[in-house]
């Protein structure tokens, strides 16, 4: 007799992919630039992605991004395909590598987005997390989007796991509506706050 094999549902599936696929390429970048630094510098510098480094980002399914180098340089993104329609998404996000997964578990952060409505077809608000591949996520932090460059920041301790070193993701959702409204990110920057 045989027996009927379990699939993952399609809303289970594609966000695990999505993480799977986004773990193998932090592991591969983090074989680069940035592993050699030790907690200690990590912890007083922090982590930063701004210019032409904004084209690291991962565009997800259903996301669209487009780097401009006018005024200082940043990244124009948008969403197409609704919130819960398609493929399961968390947008667009950065990859931090081992070093920085363990040296910002534990640890209070600041994560700061410095963003401003698009000039075409602006968007009103945008989402950011912060997911560790093994544990809880921050939960997604919505910030009403102006006209000028701004700061938008939100506070987040990553979990101590113990678990082998992977990566960490900052994501940053483009419109929930997929209305192909614009948001743009001229930099995401990773603070350790101390005492």
């Amino acid at each position: 007799m045989v027996t009927p094999v379990t699939m993952f549902r399609d809303r289970i599936f594609y966000p695990l992919a999505v993480l799977v696929v986004a773990a193998i390429i932090g592991a591969a970048l983090s074989f680069g630039g940035g592993e050699d630094f030790t907690d200690d510098q990590i912890i007083a510098e922090g982590w930063q992605l701004s210019g032409t480094d904004l084209n690291a980002l991962t565009i997800s399914p259903g996301s669209n991004g487009a780097y401009i180098a006018d005024d200082g340089g940043y990244i124009q993104l948008s969403q197409f395909t609704p919130d819960g329609e398609g493929p399961a998404s968390i947008g667009v996000f950065a990859t931090l590598g081992p070093a920085h997964e363990r040296a910002f578990a534990g640890r209070l952060l600041r994560v700061t987005f410095r963003a401003r409505a698009g000039r075409i077809n602006p968007l009103t608000e945008f989402d950011v997390a912060y997911y560790p591949m093994e544990g809880p996520a921050s939960g997604w932090n919505t910030f009403e989007l102006g006209p000028d460059w701004q700061d938008y920041s939100f506070d987040y301790m990553p979990p101590i796991i113990a678990a082998e070193e992977n990566v960490d993701l900052i994501a940053l959702f483009p419109g929930r509506a997929g209305e192909n409204e614009t948001v743009d990110l001229a930099s995401i920057t990773v603070e350790v706050l101390t005492d």
